[in-house]
């Protein structure tokens, strides 16, 4: 039998970090002052109308005890919460709530219907499930997702999972990746929930239920692991919930209001492309070995990480700028750099793990010619092949390093260092991108939420721009 696709076919490894942990455990921390059993996992579901809020309910408690019935009315008028044990007597608590947001419901009914499921929520949700029918994303979900946000806040997201329901109804040979890939406001959707969903066919047998079941409930416990339990109040003051204590840091400055412009810089066949990709989460660069460079000019794209706007820019190696003597796409990366007036720009400097030679050096040396030396306090360094570590750890192979250069170079960039992997797919590989973007973010906030393009230091070249491109005939080198 068929079974449910958690972020495609893979795995939750990626999702979070440390050694794993019971359900029960999740809710262990602090249970007593949250008034939360120590074994169970609270669910909010929510929804338009007709997408099989009750009916996924009744799957995850595995029984049949929200009303589902076809029906042009709603069905679900009023919030209900039920609960289940499971065969080791972890509990399940599922919240079934009406379409909050439908033209069918008037002001009344809705600011009642919000008061009563932030009653039967309090005092934590572990995981909002966002329920939509697969093949019938339309306006009315959109206008959903929006009042979400409106009611609940735009961090409710962090703690989201969409919910596909009638898994059934996918085109023969077509996975729910290639579902989402080939619409682009459910995409999007996706994507601002950091790339967290669920499939489930709500008509399957006893087996397969149980194994969408388990799945789901292995999602939200990476879930609470990464982003702890969501925290609510039952007061109606315009916003259900309230910032987790680990967010709090992040909603002070870490995150800036531009979009966050990444310019990846590095020598020929180091991964910058595949880089690229790994941060966009689909294949936007060609990224394949071979003896000569693919990336010949430079090329941009866009999407959206934890409701980030980014623009990813993957570059030629800069030693190649100047091949030909061809200063157009030497003025061009400029052009990425210095003419984006609505973005924040960081560099990242890719380098392939335990191999940084002459031509990385080069690199930096014509990075600091082009943009001047203090380009390396606006740079991260992120090292690929991270499996090459096996069960080594990055900055023990930073400190333990001999390379003297490479240590100099790091000293010069503060320390910042990842790592990435990028053969990984799924919730593994968007694990990867979220830890960078969080890097850059803290990058930009210490230098009082500027990125490189907007920093004072570069007011004059901005105004300059396009000014005469360097002699860099001394670093020229197609290798």
């Amino acid at each position: 039998m068929q079974q449910a696709e958690l972020g495609g076919s893979e795995t939750m490894a990626g999702q979070g970090t440390g050694p794993s942990r019971t359900r029960g455990s999740l809710c262990q921390e602090g249970a007593s002052e949250q008034g939360c059993s120590p074994q169970e996992l609270r669910l909010l579901l929510l929804g338009k109308q007709g997408a099989g809020k009750s009916a996924t309910g009744n799957t995850l408690l595995g029984k049949a005890v929200f009303t589902t019935k076809l029906s042009g009315q709603m069905v679900t008028k009023s919030c209900q919460k039920e609960e289940s044990s499971d065969k080791k007597g972890e509990k399940v608590v599922v919240i079934d709530t009406p379409d909050l947001f439908s033209s069918q419901a008037c002001a009344e009914d809705r600011e009642q219907n919000i008061k009563a499921y932030l009653a039967h929520s309090a005092p934590i949700l572990h995981a909002l499930l966002l329920v939509i029918r697969i093949g019938r994303f339309t306006e009315e979900d959109s206008q959903t997702v929006q009042g979400i946000q409106e009611v609940f806040g735009a961090e409710a997201r962090r703690h989201t999972i969409v919910t596909f329901t009638r898994k059934n109804e996918l085109g023969e040979n077509e996975s729910m990746r290639d579902y989402i890939d080939s619409n682009k406001s459910v995409k999007e959707l996706v994507q601002n929930c950091e790339g967290r969903y669920w499939a489930v066919e709500n008509k399957a047998g006893e087996d397969q239920r149980d194994s969408q079941v388990e799945e789901l409930l292995d999602m939200v416990k990476s879930l609470v692991k990464s982003q702890g339990p969501y925290r609510v109040t039952s007061r109606n003051e315009g916003r259900g919930f309230q910032v987790p204590v680990n967010e709090a840091k992040s909603q002070k400055g870490d995150k800036p209001h531009k979009t966050l412009n990444i310019v990846l810089v590095g020598r020929s066949g180091t991964g910058k492309s595949a880089t690229g990709n790994t941060i966009l989460g689909s294949s936007e660069f060609r990224s394949q070995l071979q003896a000569q460079p693919l990336t010949k000019t430079c090329q941009e794209s866009k999407t959206t990480v934890a409701g980030q706007d980014i623009v990813v820019v993957d570059t030629p190696a800069l030693c190649l700028l100047l091949a030909e003597g061809d200063t157009s796409e030497l003025t061009k990366l400029q052009g990425y750099v210095f003419s984006c007036e609505d973005r924040d720009t960081i560099f990242v400097l890719v380098l392939q793990l335990g191999r940084f030679v002459q031509q990385d050096q080069k690199v930096v040396k014509m990075l600091q010619e082009i943009f001047g030396e203090k380009v390396m306090k606006y740079t991260i360094i992120l090292f690929t092949r991270k499996e090459d570590l096996g069960d080594g750890d990055l900055d023990n192979y930073v400190k333990k390093t001999d390379n003297k250069a490479l240590k100099k170079l790091i000293k010069q960039c503060a320390g910042r260092v990842y790592a990435f992997n990028n053969k990984e797919t799924g919730q593994a590989r968007e694990e990867q991108a979220r830890g960078l973007l969080e890097m850059a973010n803290k990058l930009i906030s210490s230098h009082g939420g500027h990125g490189f393009s907007h920093a004072q230091e570069n007011v004059n070249k901005t105004k300059m721009w396009p000014k005469k491109v360097p002699n860099l005939k001394n670093f020229k080198d197609k290798s």
